[in-house]
C-alpha cells in the first residue's frame, strides 16, 4: 500500500518501541509547548502507543498536528484477510460496528479518490463511567476496503484531550484519499 505525505502529519521511526516512544514523545511536547515536558501523560501516552504499534505490526505511526488542536496518535497497518474481500465488504463491516459496541458514537461509509470504500467509526472515549463533564479523548477508526482483494487498511486516530478533534479528522481524511493498494 501506498500513501502520500500530507502535511500536519508526521510519521515517525518503527525501528523499535524505544526509537517510536522517543519520537512521538518528543513531537508531541514539540506541538504543545515545552511545558508538556513535565505533563507524565505524554510519556504515557507515547509508550503505549509505541508498545500497541509495534504489538500489532504497524507499518505507520505519526503525530497529527493542527494549529487549533492538540496533537494526536496515529497508526496505520495493512490487514491481509483470509478470502478476497466481496463488493458487500464494506456495507458488511459498517453493520457489524453499527451493531457492536457501546462506545461508537458514529459509523458512515465513505470512498477514497481511487475509489476504495471506507469505513469510519468515532469512538468517545471516557476514563471516569461517572464522569459527566466532556469527553477524555477522542479516537477514530477507519478501515479503507481493497474491494475484490484481500487487503484491508486500518487507521486509528487518538487524541487524549479532543480539543480540534474535527480538524484533526479533516487531516486523516486527507490522508486516506491517497492510499493505493496497487504496488
Amino acid at each position: 500500500m501506498k500513501l502520500a505525505a500530507v502535511k500536519g502529519i508526521t510519521p515517525v521511526s518503527t525501528q523499535s518501541v524505544e526509537h517510536t516512544e522517543r519520537e512521538l514523545a518528543r513531537l508531541i511536547i514539540d506541538a504543545r509547548g515545552g511545558e508538556a515536558a513535565h505533563d507524565p501523560g505524554v510519556a504515557l501516552a507515547a509508550r503505549d502507543a509505541a508498545e500497541l504499534a509495534h504489538e500489532n505490526g504497524a507499518g505507520l505511526v505519526a503525530v497529527v498536528e493542527h494549529p487549533d488542536a492538540d496533537p494526536a496518535v496515529l497508526v496505520g497497518m495493512v490487514v491481509a484477510a483470509d478470502a478476497p474481500l466481496g463488493p458487500d465488504a464494506a456495507d458488511e463491516l459498517r453493520h457489524y460496528l453499527e451493531d457492536g459496541g457501546t462506545d461508537i458514537r458514529e459509523v458512515t461509509e465513505a470512498r477514497t479518490e481511487r475509489g476504495y470504500p471506507v469505513v469510519i467509526a468515532e469512538r468517545i472515549l471516557v476514563t471516569d463511567p461517572l464522569r459527566t463533564g466532556p469527553p477524555t479523548g477522542c479516537q477514530l477508526q477507519a478501515v479503507v476496503i481493497d474491494p475484490g482483494g484481500r487487503s484491508v487498511a486500518v487507521f486509528t486516530l487518538h487524541s487524549l484531550t479532543g480539543r480540534g478533534w474535527l480538524d484533526l479528522a479533516a487531516l486523516l481524511g486527507n490522508l486516506l484519499s491517497t492510499v493505493d493498494f496497487r504496488n
